[in-house]
């Protein structure tokens, strides 16, 4: 049972009441951990990595401009999933929102999106580290040695979120605030050297040298990639919900600042380093520019000590990813939306996690890493499904926003939401476009297609009917929008005399 210390403020304690949930996972998790969560999600340091080689190759150095786009536009949905956050501030994010706002049906089919890319994405981002590891000690690519380091990095995350919550955000705390300083030492050396030796500023708007992008808006296309295949994830925040204090409040400002501050020093990075570029040609040929620009101006310590920090920061990304996914399949068989509901909405009674979930993602992700030559274009339509989730929750949003619950929290977009929602659908639906329209995304297209409609196979043959009789489903807890009259009295426990006043 969760003690009365971990109940959270008393708009954690009066949200759990009114949306009829019992408070069964661990308060523990305060704002710079919130905020750490949805930044090591993102994890520009690991996005960039794995990105820039594309970058070069497909825009050249001028589609770095597309990034501070993909930030204004991502920035946009985050604040629509601030609000989200504040007025509902439940584990299971996009599927809790949809579902209530547009109904059992379009939230099942966000829900299962949600499940589908966080399953896929944790291996495809634990790669990187195989990755890192094989570039330094010359194993060669599709090594059966690879393969058994994204399954152990796998299994020790898992491990790690078995323990509980705490452990894991202090993990993950510690890792993003080692991302956070080497990024800024980074940033501060090649800042210096561009001083020192004064910045040839043209390379900031070179095209690629191995294609000639240069006319029209193709290097501007393939440039987006790089920002929307990184900036997404800040939810992840609004996922923990039930795990943090004073979530109402904390995480809307944890996922709108996981945004800004991405954003921003991915800029900043991305222009400094590009500034060090002193043969575009043959970095855009290298398999691994990045650590090449840094060795090449700073040397090889630095190089290999940025190498350090980016398996330091997708090793926290991985953390969070399977943190998020486990809690959204726990939140869907609370439900009783997802199949083995009774087995995947326990939790353990020692560390108040939902031990039987993760140890399903842990799997999932596993085979997903065994079979990952089959399935490359699944990996690849990781890009176009979180784009797709937020598209069908802004758009909810859009619907139903005057028939949300009362706000708990502080956050609120006010007369301008609907300017934004508006806004930030518009640009979700171009994110898709970008990723789905190229000749070389039509396969990925498909997939990513198939997965969607994929989840409407389990509705239509059980859950649906399932619903109906009353027997999952939110409706079958409380109303879908707990107004403050419908609020249900709850015990004030852990409170001093003054909050009970």
């Amino acid at each position: 049972m969760t003690s009365p210390s971990n109940l959270g403020s008393r708009d954690d304690q009066q949200a759990m009441s009114s949306f009829r949930y019992t408070q069964e996972l661990r308060r523990t998790i305060r704002l710079f951990g919130s905020f750490a969560v949805s930044f090591s999600f993102i994890s520009i340091t690991t996005g960039i990595f794995a990105n820039y080689k594309s970058l070069l190759e497909n825009s050249g150095p001028v589609g770095l401009w597309t990034w501070p786009l993909v930030t204004v536009g991502q920035l946009l949905v985050a604040l629509v999933f601030a609000e989200l956050a504040s007025r509902m501030p439940l584990t299971g994010y996009s599927y809790q929102w949809v579902t209530r706002l547009a109904g059992p049906a379009w939230g099942w089919l966000t829900g299962w999106i949600a499940v589908c890319f966080l399953v896929i994405v944790v291996p495809s981002v634990d790669h990187v580290i195989a990755d890192v590891i094989g570039h330094v000690f010359e194993i060669p690519a599709g090594s059966a040695w690879l393969t058994a380091i994204v399954c152990t990095v796998i299994g020790l995350q898992a491990v790690i979120h078995v323990f509980g919550v705490r452990l894991a955000s202090v993990i993950n705390s510690v890792a993003v605030f080692t991302e956070m300083a080497g990024m800024v030492g980074l940033v501060a050396l090649f800042g210096f050297l561009a001083l020192r030796n004064g910045p040839s500023l043209e390379i900031l708007g070179q095209p690629s040298p191995l294609t000639g992008a240069g006319q029209g808006w193709t290097p501007w296309l393939m440039g987006c990639l790089m920002g929307a295949y990184t900036l997404v994830g800040f939810e992840s925040a609004a996922n923990l919900s039930e795990e943090t204090i004073d979530a109402a409040s904390t995480v809307p400002r944890a996922v709108v600042w996981s945004v800004v501050v991405s954003g921003g020093v991915g800029t900043v990075f991305l222009v400094v380093v590009t500034l060090g570029i002193t043969n575009l040609p043959a970095l855009a040929a290298s398999d691994y520019p990045l650590p090449e620009i840094i060795r090449i101006n700073l040397g090889s310590t630095m190089s290999n000590l940025f190498l350090g920090l980016v398996v330091v920061s997708v090793f926290a990304c991985g953390l969070i990813i399977m943190a998020s996914g486990s809690r959204l399949v726990y939140a869907m068989a609370r439900d009783n939306v997802f199949p083995a509901s009774q087995l995947f909405r326990r939790v353990s009674p020692g560390s108040a996690v939902p031990v039987p979930a993760i140890l399903l993602i842990l799997v999932l992700g596993v085979l997903a890493e065994i079979f990952s030559e089959s399935i490359q274009q699944l990996l690849l339509a990781a890009a176009v499904l979180p784009a797709t989730i937020y598209l069908l929750t802004v758009l909810s949003y859009l619907a139903r926003r005057s028939k949300m619950p009362h706000r708990f929290g502080t956050f609120s977009l006010g007369r301008w939401g609907p300017s934004i929602a508006a806004a930030a659908a518009a640009w979700l639906i171009v994110t898709i476009a970008i990723l789905t329209i190229p000749e070389d995304f039509r396969r990925t297209s498909l997939v990513s297609l198939g997965v969607c409609a994929s989840g409407l196979i389990p509705w239509f043959a059980w859950i649906r009917r399932r619903v109906a009789t009353g027997t999952a489903g939110i409706d079958r807890i409380a109303p879908r929008f707990p107004g403050p009259d419908e609020y249900t009295e709850f015990q004030d426990v852990g409170t001093d005399n003054e909050e009970q006043a």
